[in-house]
């Protein structure tokens, strides 16, 4: 186990001697099930969903004097700003699977951060995953957030065990899963009850905080239930839409690359996109981009070839910056930069 387990236990502990914690996480399969996960252990705190930057940044400080917390917990969530952390004096539990930050973490010990890239950089196991390891609470909600982030944990035995209907007949991997499945839908679900206003993501998470079982939500059962599912089905049309224009794009367009860019009249579907483009041409590297707001707002996916030295190459002296894992990227980049950008990181793919 990449982070001992020694280690998860005195996250569990400091999680567990919290009164009033508060949490901050990604807005992904993966990081809403990291947080459910551990919020349901205690059912105590608030939470803050971070949208449209893997940075926890400084705009946030103003939550911790609202709330005053006695723990932070930031989940799946790359960097922490200097300025969050130069201004906080609270202990924060940093859960998280992307490049380490050992350097920058040096300067605060008030910082307890796990992450399993530490011990193996080769291992990136969801922050989901370890939520569960941590607590031994909610497979169906972790097995979701795995797949969802595009890792079979090694608990999908248990999981299949306990919700084999869940599950298509015969899968050897992610892909098989990711699509026209009830799992599939789940992490569906969860992407686009993430989507929207402030107001109207905060009112979702709170709901997933109170589901106690998958089938609420599949078969509606119960008013919590409901309430995810109409939000999944409002959304959905849009998505189908854009992605049968996308794949219409892909068909007339054949190479190495699909580059798909979408303008920001419409709703934002970058990640969910870039993920079934992948599994539908996985020959190609996939760029999907929302342009809004004088900048394109990408996600970069590969099922063979690494993206992120690529992608810091196209980005040299450019204004714009990006990052993630080895096979699926982020990345911002400004509109007076984008064909050179586009440029470079053709030419480098196809080398």
């Amino acid at each position: 186990m990449a982070i001992p387990k020694g280690d998860l236990e005195k996250a569990l502990k400091m999680l567990d001697a919290s009164a009033r914690p508060i949490y901050f996480h990604d807005d992904d399969p993966d990081g809403i099930a990291s947080f459910v996960i551990l919020y349901q252990h205690r059912n105590e705190g608030k939470v803050v969903t971070v949208k449209s930057s893997p940075v926890l940044g400084d705009m946030y400080l103003r939550k911790i004097d609202e709330f005053q917390p006695d723990l932070i917990v930031v989940l799946d969530k790359p960097m922490i700003a200097e300025e969050f952390l130069d201004n906080v004096q609270t202990p924060i539990l940093w859960l998280d699977h992307h490049e380490p930050q050992l350097e920058l973490l040096k300067r605060y010990p008030n910082v307890t951060y796990l992450n399993p890239r530490i011990a193996d950089d080769e291992d990136n196991r969801p922050t989901s995953y370890w939520a569960y390891k941590m607590t031994g609470k909610n497979l169906w909600l972790a097995t979701v957030g795995c797949v969802g982030d595009w890792y079979m944990p090694d608990f999908m035995g248990e999981f299949a065990e306990n919700y084999a209907d869940l599950l298509p007949k015969k899968y050897d991997k992610v892909e098989d899963l990711y699509l026209d499945t009830p799992i599939g839908e789940l992490i569906r679900i969860l992407q686009f009850n993430l989507k929207g206003t402030t107001t109207d993501v905060r009112k979702s998470v709170l709901t997933l905080t109170r589901i106690e079982s998958p089938y609420e939500i599949l078969h509606q059962s119960t008013s919590r239930g409901r309430f995810l599912w109409k939000k999944y089905r409002q959304l959905a049309d849009q998505y189908d839409r854009m992605l049968a224009s996308a794949r219409e794009w892909a068909d007339s367009h054949p190479g190495k690359t699909l580059f798909y860019i979408y303008e920001h009249d419409q709703q934002t579907f970058t990640a969910e996109l870039s993920n079934e483009l992948l599994i539908r041409y996985p020959e190609r590297v996939i760029l999907v981009g929302r342009h809004h707001d004088g900048k394109y707002k990408c996600s970069i996916r590969s099922k063979d070839i690494p993206i992120p030295k690529k992608l810091e190459s196209a980005l040299e002296g450019l204004e714009g910056y990006g990052g993630g894992h080895t096979h699926a990227c982020g990345c911002v980049v400004d509109e007076d930069n984008w064909e050179e950008f586009k440029s470079r990181l053709e030419d480098s793919i196809s080398r």
